[in-house]
């Protein structure tokens, strides 16, 4: 009987990019075996741990750059010959041409997300893809509900405990601090537990939040807030990173847009809700030729809306 094929995927994005593509990552895994991917290390572990790769490699490792310069090192050819297919999110023709011809079977290449003007959710548009190769079928990556990793809702440690993440990738999709400390004076006084979380780069929240007085995390890595996540009730911050993995593993979320659009980028889970200002104008953080210098669009929504889609959260908890 004849093995089943490998496959590596090539991904050198951020947190939400990679784990906007977990569900399809799953279905690959009912055709391929192994799976490995290839990413930032932190985002490696995190997809080892919820096992949805069998190994990992690190992107910032040094053999990769050898790919790019078109001579690959006798360690990138090593690794590379051990899968028979590989699945590259990359807009470098070069690249794909280069592991092309180390590969044993089939490079797939797409960009790692739809042009800019199309508001296509980033998701749907790499299925159609995989589909369109026939890696997996339409009804693939669909149902949550046929997960079979450690990311199936776990039982909460603590139902109360709210957490508000008011960082995000970029400052332009933050809502304003003093929004999210309403909020959590709310839920206080409704006999919840807020409690704030930021990552690395929002150093700048640190002494604001602390005014509150409020218990404040600061995982140090992907594996860290991902046991926090499991660890509360439910989950309210921005367009993030952060957002996309409190809806993956289940949590009740209320995640805020502004500048970006979420028709491309709404986190997907059981209980997600999304607040947006009204806008007129379309979301503008990833055109280049109308991107605003500051987003005043989330200026205009107001802590009760943010509280009314909690409160619809919590009826679906």
């Amino acid at each position: 009987m004849a093995s089943p094929p490998s496959l590596l995927i090539w991904h050198p994005g951020a947190l939400g990019d990679l784990v906007s593509l977990f569900p399809l990552i799953q279905a690959l895994r009912r055709r391929f075996q192994p799976v490995a991917v290839l990413c930032q290390g932190s985002l490696g572990r995190l997809a080892a741990a919820e096992r949805l790769v069998d190994v990992w490699f690190p992107i910032e490792a040094a053999w990769t750059a050898t790919l790019f310069a078109g001579e690959p090192s006798p360690e990138a050819r090593r690794i590379l010959s051990e899968f028979s297919d590989l699945l590259v999110f990359s807009s470098s023709e070069a690249l794909a041409a280069c592991l092309q011809g180390l590969a044993g079977g089939h490079v797939y290449r797409l960009p790692p997300r739809p042009p800019a003007e199309q508001r296509l959710h980033v998701a749907d548009y790499v299925k159609g893809h995989l589909v369109s190769w026939n890696l997996i079928t339409e009804g693939d990556g669909e149902s949550e509900g046929d997960r079979e990793n450690s990311s199936a809702p776990q039982k909460i440690a603590e139902p109360r405990v709210i957490l508000l993440h008011p960082g995000a990738g970029s400052p332009r999709k933050r809502w304003p601090l003093e929004g999210f400390i309403e909020v959590a004076e709310h839920l206080q006084q409704a006999g919840d537990i807020p409690q704030f979380l930021i990552g690395p780069a929002e150093e700048d929240l640190l002494a604001p939040i602390a005014k509150t007085a409020r218990k404040l995390h600061r995982p140090p890595d992907s594996l860290e807030l991902r046991t926090l996540l499991r660890s509360v009730g439910a989950y309210i911050g921005n367009d993030s990173g952060v957002s996309h993995l409190a809806a993956w593993t289940g949590l009740p979320s209320v995640v805020i847009f502004g500048p970006t659009d979420p028709a491309r980028w709404t986190p997907r889970g059981r209980r997600v809700q999304i607040v947006q200002p009204p806008l007129d104008c379309r979301p503008c953080f990833e055109t280049a030729d109308s991107n605003c210098a500051s987003a005043d669009c989330l200026g205009r929504i107001d802590p009760e809306t943010v509280l009314d889609a909690w409160r619809r959260v919590v009826r679906g908890r």
